[in-house]
């Protein structure tokens, strides 16, 4: 049999390396494509000026998920489809003090994630849309959910922008005060300047005015983007993020003393949201895993969008509320 030259041995090597990490790319290529698909036929059910997210579920990845810049001094993270991205750290942002060790399951069968530590109490809550249908509230409080945040409504996100209500908005509210669970509220926003921001808080308070119901917990700001679509603001700069971020908590805690505060998950804290925005308000953040993945300090967590809920049919986003105990 005729030997192979070394030459010949180094050129079926390289072949075999080139393969190897060609399939490895295409498998990471299709896996995010995936998950944008899943993303785009949640939103596809209703039309681009009335339709939003199906639930408080996070786009944990951006219109662009590269590498940002100075990424050299950041971390991995798994975003909420399980595509790892790639993210960078600010330094000046208050930290995240919890120890990842003490996160765990209530129990060997259950969904719902505690956590571990005697100077903390944890409470257990959910985030609803119209999208729940009926919900038996007091299954719901008697399961041991103690808190929600209700959508009050959402801008489309198509060119015209439309500000629309939640069907189901007033009745959840008053549902979940009359269960004896502590109620928040939030707004799915789709601000290009701040005007529209603005107009977003005043359509919000409208709601809860009319509801009825005094909140006890704060009324978020939700600005997402809608990958698999033209979204309007998927484009808005960080700076003007942030603007509009700041006129909406102006004009909301203006109009009826609320506290404001913000949604995000890790993409959006290094990405869209600065240093001073996230030091100043209180953070709902959103990350599937066994523990959140963020150094930023935050006060609600949004751990799932598969759990299940007594009372509630379909899949539900869980919540996670860490308070120190005084």
């Amino acid at each position: 049999m005729k030997r192979r030259n070394r030459n010949q041995l180094n050129i079926d090597k390289g072949l075999l390396e080139a393969l190897y990490f060609g399939a490895v790319t295409l498998l990471c290529v299709i896996s995010l494509l995936r998950g944008c698909a899943a993303r785009s036929a949640e939103v596809a059910t209703a039309s681009v000026e009335t339709g939003t997210e199906n639930s408080g579920g996070s786009v944990a990845s951006g219109p662009d998920s590269s590498s940002p810049e100075g990424a050299e001094n950041g971390l991995f993270y798994s975003n909420s489809r399980g595509v790892r991205d790639y993210t960078g750290t600010d330094a000046s942002v208050r930290k995240n003090t919890f120890d990842p060790a003490r996160f765990g399951y209530v129990s060997d069968t259950s969904e719902n994630i505690t956590y571990y530590d005697d100077s903390f109490v944890a409470l257990q809550g959910i985030d609803v849309s119209e999208h729940q249908g009926d919900i038996d509230w007091k299954k719901v409080a008697e399961a041991g959910y103690e808190f929600v945040f209700v959508r009050l409504g959402f801008r489309g996100y198509g060119e015209e922008g439309t500000l629309n209500e939640d069907t189901r908005a007033i009745e959840y509210l008053r549902g979940a005060e009359n269960a004896g669970m502590q109620v928040g509220a939030y707004f799915f926003s789709q601000a290009v300047t701040e005007e529209e921001a603005e107009e977003e808080a005043e359509f919000a308070v409208g709601i809860l005015e009319r509801s009825g119901v005094k909140l006890d917990l704060p009324l978020v700001y939700d600005p997402e983007f809608i990958p698999g679509v033209n979204g309007r603001a998927n484009h808005v700069s960080r700076e003007q993020v942030c603007l509009n971020t700041d006129a909406f908590r102006d004009t909301a805690e203006a109009a009826i003393h609320c506290k404001v505060a913000l949604y995000a998950n890790l993409y959006w804290e290094n990405n869209m949201f600065d240093a001073e925005t996230l030091n100043e308000y209180e953070i709902w953040y959103a990350d599937y895993l066994d523990a959140p993945e963020t150094p930023y300090h935050f006060t609600w967590w949004q751990y799932s969008e598969t759990g299940t809920v007594p009372g509630i049919k379909g899949a539900m986003d869980l919540n996670l509320w860490i308070r120190r105990m005084d």
